[in-house]
C-alpha cells in the first residue's frame, strides 16, 4: 500500500513553508483536540454519581506506550466515584513490559499467588499464550472482549536515507527486511536493519512470524532464518518507551551519515515522533503484501470479588466517546480501527491499510522458539587436520588442501559472533606424546585475550599460516573420541557445545582406532541432557565419507564435502540453521 505521497525526487525535502505550515497544523490540531477532550470530559464528570464509604481500587498494568491514554481514562473514571458492591471504586494505572507481565502472571499463578495486577493491557494478545502457562492461569487470564486501540506495523526509515535508497520505492514489502539471499535488498544499498527484539516486542514477533513464511520451510529455510538472526541488529526497547525501540535513536544517525536504517515499528509510535520532529517526518510504507497491527486488549486477571468487579466497570470507561477521542489524539486507531486526522506529511494514511492474518499463538511460538535458540551461545571445539595428507594437492598445480581448509577456516571465524567461546586443536598422529592431538588455543571467548592478540585474531592466524607435519599420518578417529569425551565432560547448558572439524577425511593411522569402535563408543557417551554434535567439513569425496557420515550422525551432527572456500558462508549459517530443527533434522 503506497503512503500517498508524490514521486518525485525531493518528496522527502519538505520546504520552509511547508515545515512551517506542518508544525502549524500539528499545533492547531493538538489544541483542537485537547479543548475536546476537556469538553467531553467535563460533560461526562459533571454527571458523576456520588458514594461514600471505603474504596477499593482495581490495578491495571498497560504497555508503556498506550500509558498516557489509560491514565487519563482512569482519571476521568475516579472522578465518577462509581459504587460497586456498596464501595467506592477506583483505579490504579501503572506501565510495565508486556513480556515481563506475561511471564509473571504464568509464575505466580503457578505459584499460587496474587497476580501483580487486576487487569492488563499488553500490546499484543499473542502474549496471552505466554500467560497462560499453566491449567491455573489460563482459567486466570480472561479477556473481556474489548479491544482498547490498534496501531498498524509500517517499514520507516529517516527521511534522508529514504531519499537515497531505491529500494524504498512507492511500494515496499517486507523483504526489505531480509537478507539478499532471501530475496532483500543488495548489500550495496549500504541498509541498516534495525528489528525490534521478539523476546520483548510483539512487532518484533509478528515481523519475524511474516519474514519465516517468506523464507519457506527445509533446510534452505533454516539457514535463511539463521542468516538473517545473526546479522539483523536487534534493538532493544529503551527505558520508558514501551515495547519498541525509540526512534529518536533510531533516526540519530543517519544525520551526515552514509547509512540507510530501517526498522519496523508501530503506526502511532511515527505519529508521536514526527508530532515532535515536525520539521523531519520519518518516511514511512505500509508493506506491500499486508501488515500485522498491535492490537490492544484489556484482559481481566483478577481472581473475582470486588476488586475483579471494579477492574469489569473499568472495562466501560475504555469504550467511552472519550477514551476513543483521546486515543485519536495520541496517534492510536480505536478499538474499531477509526484513525485520527493526520498531516499528510506523515506518510500514514488515515485509511484502514491491508491486513494480513494474524499469526496464531502456536505459529508465533514456534518462531519465537527458532529466534531463541538460534540467539543461544556457541562453544565450539574447532579440529584442524595437520597431517601429511593435507599436503595434497587439490588439483595438479593447485593449492593444497591445507591452504584451501586454512582460506575456509578464516573465512568462517569472521562469521562467529562475539558471544562464542571457542578453543583450537591440531591433530596428526602422536602430536603430544602417544597423544594425537595438541591443544593450541584453549577455550574461551572470542574477544577475550589470547596473548597480545585477540583469541578470534590468534585462532585465524594459526589456520591461515598452516602447521602440517610431514609425513605424519591421521589418527582421526582417536581424536574425534577424546574431543567427543571433554566436550561432554565439560558442557555447558547455556550454550549450544559443538566439535567443527577440517579434515582431509582421512584415517591413516595403524595404530588408531577404527570407525566402528569409535561409533560403539559415541553410541555409549551420547547423553541427550548434555548433547554434543560432531560437525564435519571435508574438501571432495574422501573414500573414508562413509565412516565419516556414520560417525557424525551418531551424535546427530552432519558432514559437509566442499570443494572451495566460497561454500563457507552457505555451510556456516546451514549449521547455525540445524538449532532450530534439533534433534529431527533430517531435511
Amino acid at each position: 500500500m503506497t503512503t500517498g505521497r508524490p514521486s518525485s525526487g525531493n518528496r522527502y525535502r519538505p520546504g520552509r513553508k511547508r515545515r512551517l505550515s506542518t508544525a502549524l497544523f500539528t499545533l492547531l490540531a493538538a489544541v483542537i483536540a485537547a479543548t475536546v477532550l476537556v469538553a467531553l470530559g467535563a460533560r461526562t464528570i459533571s454527571a458523576r454519581a456520588t458514594c461514600a464509604g471505603q474504596t477499593t481500587t482495581a490495578r491495571v498494568t498497560v504497555s508503556s506506550e498506550i500509558e498516557p491514554v489509560v491514565q487519563r481514562v482512569a482519571s476521568y473514571f475516579n472522578s465518577q466515584r462509581h459504587q460497586v458492591d456498596g464501595r467506592c471504586a477506583a483505579v490504579a494505572v501503572h506501565a510495565a513490559s508486556a513480556a515481563t507481565v506475561a511471564v509473571d502472571l504464568a509464575q505466580r499463578t503457578q505459584r499460587k499467588l496474587r497476580p501483580a495486577a487486576d487487569a492488563w493491557i499488553p500490546d499484543s494478545s499473542l502474549w496471552l499464550d505466554v500467560a497462560r502457562g499453566s491449567p491455573a492461569s489460563a482459567r486466570l487470564v480472561r479477556p473481556s472482549g474489548i479491544v482498547v486501540a490498534e496501531s498498524p506495523l509500517v517499514i520507516a526509515m529517516p527521511r534522508a536515507a529514504a531519499a537515497r535508497t531505491p529500494a524504498f520505492g512507492n511500494s515496499v514489502g517486507w523483504q526489505i527486511l531480509a537478507p539478499p539471499s532471501a530475496g532483500g535488498p543488495s548489500r550495496a544499498l549500504g541498509l541498516n536493519v534495525q528489528f525490534p527484539d521478539p523476546t520483548q516486542s510483539a512487532a518484533g514477533l509478528a515481523g519475524l512470524v511474516e519474514l519465516k513464511r517468506l523464507f519457506g520451510y527445509g533446510r534452505a529455510a533454516r539457514g535463511e532464518m539463521a542468516t538473517f538472526a545473526l546479522n539483523v541488529q536487534v534493538v532493544h526497547p529503551g527505558t520508558g518507551a514501551g515495547a519498541l525501540p525509540s526512534l529518536d535513536a533510531f533516526a540519530r544517525p543517519s544525520r551526515g551519515s552514509d547509512t540507510a536504517p530501517v526498522t519496523l515499528t508501530s503506526e502511532q509510535a511515527v505519529v508521536a515522533f514526527d508530532r515532535a520532529h515536525p520539521g523531519e517526518p520519518l518516511a514511512v510504507r505500509y508493506p506491500a503484501q499486508g501488515t500485522f497491527q498491535l492490537s490492544y486488549p484489556y484482559v481481566l486477571t483478577s481472581t473475582g470479588g470486588v476488586t475483579g468487579a471494579v477492574a469489569k466497570a473499568f472495562g466501560t470507561a475504555l469504550r467511552s466517546s472519550y477514551a476513543s477521542a483521546y486515543l485519536r489524539f495520541e496517534g492510536f486507531r480505536t478499538g474499531s480501527g477509526v484513525a485520527g486526522a493526520w498531516p499528510a506529511s506523515y506518510g500514514l494514511s488515515s485509511t484502514a491499510p491491508l491486513l494480513l492474518t494474524p499469526p496464531g499463538p502456536s505459529q508465533a511460538g514456534k518462531e519465537l522458539h527458532a529466534w531463541r535458540v538460534l540467539g543461544l551461545g556457541s562453544r565450539f571445539l574447532a579440529i584442524n587436520d595437520v597431517s601429511a595428507a593435507m599436503a595434497t594437492p587439490v588439483r595438479p598445480g593447485g593449492p593444497t588442501l591445507e591452504e584451501v581448509l586454512g582460506h575456509i577456516s578464516a573465512a568462517g571465524m569472521k562469521r562467529f559472533p562475539d558471544s562464542t567461546q571457542m578453543g583450537l586443536w591440531v591433530f596428526a598422529s602422536h602430536l603430544a606424546g602417544a597423544l594425537p592431538y595438541r591443544q593450541i588455543v584453549p577455550m574461551g571467548p572470542l574477544p577475550g585475550q589470547f596473548g597480545v592478540v585477540t583469541r578470534r585474531q590468534a585462532i585465524q592466524h594459526l589456520a591461515a599460516t598452516g602447521q602440517t607435519v610431514p609425513h605424519a599420518p591421521a589418527a582421526l578417529y582417536g581424536t574425534l573420541l577424546a574431543a567427543y569425551k571433554q566436550m561432554v565432560a565439560t558442557y555447558q547448558p547455556q550454550y549450544v557445545n559443538d566439535i567443527i572439524v577440517l579434515t582431509a577425511g582421512v584415517e591413516s593411522d595403524p595404530s588408531d582406532i577404527s570407525a566402528a569402535t569409535l561409533l560403539h563408543d559415541l553410541r555409549t557417551l551420547v547423553k541427550p541432557s548434555r548433547p554434543v554434535e560432531i560437525l564435519i567439513v571435508v574438501f571432495g569425496v574422501p573414500k573414508d565419507l562413509g565412516d565419516l557420515q556414520q560417525i557424525a550422525k551418531a551424535t546427530n551432527g552432519k558432514v559437509w564435502p566442499v570443494t572451495s572456500a566460497a561454500q563457507v558462508p552457505q555451510i556456516f549459517y546451514q549449521a547455525f540453521g540445524r538449532r532450530i530443527c534439533q534433534p529431527h533434522c533430517h531435511r
